[in-house]
């Protein structure tokens, strides 16, 4: 699907505001600003692409309406996320195909890149096999709607770093891969061996924030309360890009924020101290 807001020709020189740096709301609350808000405001800060959540679908809004929206802004639904339980048998593995259906019909009237998919929950794991059998049958699966798929690795998680997310992930079709998140890269191992083992591009998607150096509370109040604008942390964001593309990761980077103070902001000023952070860390890291 060849148009201004097909998110699948984005490249490594392309940002998408993730799905929550927009909303204005904590994680996983309903947005308080529209699709129409977040689109126009992410496509006047300067972002190529937009994610969607698509447990927050609007109400009343067809895929094609949504889609017109971001054609009208020439923004592309580029990521959409995020897919949990599909390592499970029983009712929850079928609750979790339905919903896989689903973001399948939006990622086909969008014309989204990639989708996200969610860690094993700790304790959770079924035998090793199983899992790595799962991933690549739901791979098999989004590929006949040209999206990739991309494990979202946690480190509070039972795929806690990249390298247990590509023990499962590389027996899977091409469009298969690893999503490779900055808090869950330094909070976790933060090995660079991890990222290395990776083909280039099978690290299918990219997503950028920064915390501080010291962790308050839990692991998960860190990753959804804490985030910061890159280059207001302590994460090495500018080194990190520069391995990426020492490995040669031509994904598109997906801005993802999370935080009360960036959430208390107007949608305007959050897509544009959002765009303006990325792109400021990634010139000095290629500048350099």
């Amino acid at each position: 699907m060849a148009s201004i807001s097909s998110g699948r020709q984005l490249g490594r020189d392309d940002l998408i505001a993730s799905h929550f740096t927009l909303t204005g709301t904590p994680a996983p609350a309903p947005p308080r600003f529209s699709f129409a808000q977040r689109a126009a405001a992410a496509a006047a800060a300067g972002f190529d692409g937009i994610g969607l959540f698509t447990g927050h679908w609007e109400d009343g809004m067809t895929a094609a309406q949504v889609r017109r929206i971001a054609d009208d802004h020439g923004i592309a639904v580029a990521e959409l996320e995020w897919l949990t339980d599909w390592w499970c048998g029983g009712e929850r593995g079928r609750n979790s195909r339905l919903s896989e259906e689903r973001m399948y019909e939006a990622a086909d009237a969008l014309g989204a890149r990639h989708l996200s998919i969610a860690a094993v929950a700790q304790g959770e794991h079924p035998e090793p096999r199983a899992v790595v059998e799962r991933f690549a049958a739901l791979c098999e699966r989004a590929a006949q709607h040209d999206l990739l798929v991309g494990i979202e690795f946690f480190p509070g998680s039972a795929i806690r770093d990249a390298g247990m997310a590509w023990d499962i992930a590389r027996y899977a079709g091409e469009n298969g891969g690893v999503l490779a998140d900055t808090w869950h890269y330094f909070r976790g191992a933060a090995n660079p061996d991890h990222l290395r083992r990776i083909p280039p591009q099978r690290i299918v998607a990219v997503q950028f924030d920064d915390a501080d150096q010291e962790m308050i509370g839990t692991l998960f109040e860190d990753t959804t309360l804490r985030r910061r604008l890159p280059g207001e942390g302590s994460f090495d964001l500018a080194g990190f890009i520069r391995l990426l593309d020492e490995i040669g990761v031509q994904s598109p980077i997906s801005v993802e924020i999370l935080s009360p103070e960036h959430q208390s902001l107007t949608v305007w000023e959050a897509a544009r101290r959002a765009h303006d952070a990325s792109r400021a860390v990634i010139a000095r890291a290629r500048k350099a």
